[in-house]
């Protein structure tokens, strides 16, 4: 395992889906997994006990009208589908999309050169990358936001590349480009 001593907030954005919900005994919790027989989604902004509306992301499989619904909170949510999922749209009538955040652990590095005949290391700061774990997932156009010393910005991801130690993925490596 290599050495992480960064932290950075990965911004992603998502497209949004509602699903509303009746019969409800417990409240559903934002940030928890939402399931039903049939689908799963993670869980954006919740209304009341009894009824409302979900607002949910990363959906997997579907959700159909009088499913039993539940999640993974402390006290897990419950309730009956009130119809179908439907697209969040903005005021264009466009798909609405949410920026979802998250925090992991890094290591930001520079590109290095050596100057012919000096042995003098110069750091390229237009070369900048991140290498995270490999359990931990980064998509091309996801940003990255670091408070860290020498590192404070937010970037862009690109060119995600794995590294594989002893034919075993080890980490991988994005390129960063720097927006702020």
């Amino acid at each position: 395992m290599f050495s992480a001593p960064h932290t950075a907030t990965v911004g992603r954005l998502v497209q949004t889906f509602s699903l509303k919900y009746k019969s409800g005994t417990a409240v559903f919790t934002a940030g928890k997994t939402l399931t039903s027989l049939t689908g799963s989604a993670t869980i954006l902004s919740t209304g009341s006990t009894a009824s409302g509306t979900l607002v949910i992301f990363n959906i997997t499989g579907s959700f159909t009208d009088g499913q039993a619904l539940a999640d993974n909170g402390t006290i897990p949510g419950a309730a009956l589908a009130d119809g179908t999922t439907s697209q969040v749209l903005d005021s264009y009538g466009q798909p609405s999309k949410t920026t979802v955040n998250s925090t992991i652990t890094c290591r930001f590095f520079n590109t290095t050169a050596t100057t012919p005949g000096s042995g003098v290391v110069l750091y390229n700061v237009d070369n900048l990358y991140v290498m995270y774990p490999s359990g931990t997932t980064l998509l091309d156009g996801d940003t990255l936001t670091s408070t860290d010393t020498g590192y404070a910005s937010t970037f862009t991801v690109s060119e995600i590349k794995p590294a594989y130690m002893m034919a075993t993925l080890h980490h991988y490596t994005a390129r960063l480009t720097r927006l702020t």
